[in-house]
């Protein structure tokens, strides 16, 4: 009861018409009270319910933000997968044109050192030859030089014996002019002319 309600029933009513206004009263407050108890039970309901709203939406927030997280954090994981697929195919390719690359250089080594090879024999074969064929000019040149010496030396000793006949004859008495041009000996071996 309320403080009013509590004054009213203390003092006896004077008369009628003031129990009838206590009542009254009393009815009022008591519909007041009934009002604020409904007010604050649809305030506590509204207040559970949009707690609950509230908590519904946070939830809703929360799973959305989840999903917005797992969703970036996927794709941030298949953009690091992509990338290092991508980084891998870059490092295979490079690999391969390195490989590619030391091949060919390789090759190109190879083929300039065989060409200088084959050169170098060309050359070697190129010399031996000339050195064979000089050598045999060499040889022809010193079997000619060498019936050359033969040929003086048989000559030298012709003149040489020639020379000793002649010393010989020196000392014996001396033809005449007409005997000496008709001895073929004395003239080399030409006839006498007439």
């Amino acid at each position: 009861m309320s403080e009013l309600e509590q004054n009213m029933a203390a003092e006896p009513a004077a008369d009628g018409t003031a129990r009838a206004t206590g009542d009254r009263v009393s009815a009022i407050l008591g519909a007041a009270e009934d009002a604020a108890e409904h007010i604050r039970v649809e305030a506590q309901r509204r207040a559970d319910e949009l707690l609950h709203r509230a908590e519904r939406s946070a939830e809703a927030k929360i799973g959305e933000l989840t999903k917005e997280a797992d969703d970036a954090r996927r794709e941030a994981d298949e953009y690091a997968r992509d990338m290092r697929m991508a980084v891998e195919a870059y490092a295979k390719k490079h690999r391969h044109d390195a490989e590619e690359q030391a091949r060919r250089t390789v090759a190109e080594a190879e083929t300039r050192a065989k060409s200088i090879l084959d050169s170098a024999r060309s050359d070697a074969d190129r010399v031996e030859a000339e050195s064979s064929r000089h050598q045999e000019a060499l040889r022809a040149e010193t079997a000619r030089l060498e019936e050359r010496r033969r040929q003086a030396l048989h000559g030298v000793r012709d003149l040489m014996a020639i020379l000793e006949e002649l010393l010989e004859e020196a000392h014996e008495p001396r033809p005449k002019l007409d005997e000496t041009l008709s001895d073929r000996r004395l003239l080399g071996g030409r006839p006498a002319r007439a």
